[in-house]
């Protein structure tokens, strides 16, 4: 059988199974074929006729699968720590077998470690007070597919996230009788040349004095877990906020612009529209570069709603001729003359 492994689950000619075995007597050949036969290990394929032969064989059979045996592993299975989902993996010992180099050492851990989890720790902590990988709980596909199988384990493990921080830039202090205005930049060059340019005494952009400059990294600003609500709690602290979004102006842009409110639906997220009024008066000066290939076209309808007709409609002519105008058309020059007071408020 070993012989035919490679072929289990497909059909296979009878001279072919006589070559593999290496029977150079036909009636032993013969037998061998019986012994596969009634063990199941091999079917005919009727519709192949006969070999021709004394006594005759189908001229096609089609090797079985070998069946998987879980006898030894459902013991196993029954001593996991109760947390686990002994029952699931009863039904589906196969998932327990590709489960297997992750339970073992959660499922000894559980049972060793009732007290420490009666304290909770940062995930990273916690991922290698099991695995001694720090940050397997995180990160590790695998792991996270065992996670899921095995529901409500999270919470038994009894660790709390820890946020990734926001790339900021503090302009102007603040205090609690402050309303603390955050320019979040969609990317980065425009974030690094208003960190150069504003100051304490220099933080006004079109009449809004800002706090702090953010770096939106793209999509990453709306990312699942760390979310600007998780920031605002934890940095501001209760503070009243607002937020102005700049971007790119293309489906791109205004799909991560969509994102952002929908996601955080507590927070105040304006955009920056003088800005934005700013690229599109400068694209009448320059050929626009295309949008890459198989973007998503996101609803512009509100983000569309925040400019007037002749904006909308410079925007909705960009858009539909598959161009866009990048975050970077304002420059260093162009950002001094707004903070210094010479651009049109």
């Amino acid at each position: 059988m070993d012989q035919l492994k490679p072929y289990a689950g497909k059909r296979i000619t009878e001279k072919k199974i006589r070559e593999i075995l290496n029977i150079q007597d036909y009636q032993d050949y013969y037998k061998a074929m019986q012994y596969l036969l009634q063990n199941h290990l091999i079917e005919p394929v009727l519709s192949s006729g006969s070999n021709g032969m004394n006594p005759p064989l189908y001229k096609r059979y089609r090797v079985q699968k070998e069946e998987k045996r879980y006898d030894d592993i459902l013991p196993e299975i029954r001593l996991l720590h109760t947390s686990l989902n002994v029952e699931g993996y009863l039904n589906q010992p196969g998932k327990y077998k590709e489960h297997r180099g992750w339970i073992q050492p959660l499922d000894s851990w559980l049972k060793e470690n009732q007290e420490l989890l009666k304290t909770s720790v940062s995930i990273n902590e916690r991922s290698f007070q099991i695995f001694h990988q720090e940050k397997a709980l995180r990160d590790n596909k695998d792991l996270a597919a065992v996670l899921h199988f095995n529901s409500g384990i999270r919470d038994v493990l009894n660790y709390y996230e820890t946020p990734e921080p926001f790339f900021t830039h503090n302009i102007k202090p603040y205090d609690e009788k402050t309303t603390v205005n955050i320019l979040i930049s969609e990317n980065k060059d425009t974030w690094y040349t208003l960190r150069k340019i504003m100051n304490a005494s220099g933080n006004m952009l079109f009449g809004i004095g800002f706090h702090i400059l953010m770096y939106g990294e793209g999509k990453k600003i709306n990312r699942r877990y760390d979310t600007l609500s998780d920031y605002d709690e934890i940095t501001l602290d209760g503070l009243q906020s607002r937020y102005y979004y700049i971007g790119d102006i293309d489906y791109e842009g205004i799909g991560i612009f969509n994102e952002l409110t929908e996601q955080n639906p507590a927070l105040q997220i304006k955009l920056m529209t003088p800005l934005y009024i700013m690229m599109l008066e400068k694209s009448k000066e320059v050929s626009l570069p295309f949008t890459k290939d198989m973007q998503v076209e996101s609803n512009p309808e509100s983000f569309l709603a925040e400019f007037e007709p002749q904006y909308r409609d410079m925007i909705v002519k960009i858009l539909q001729s598959r161009r866009y105008i990048p975050q970077e058309i304002l420059n260093y020059g162009d950002f001094i003359k707004i903070i210094e007071g010479s651009a049109d408020v």
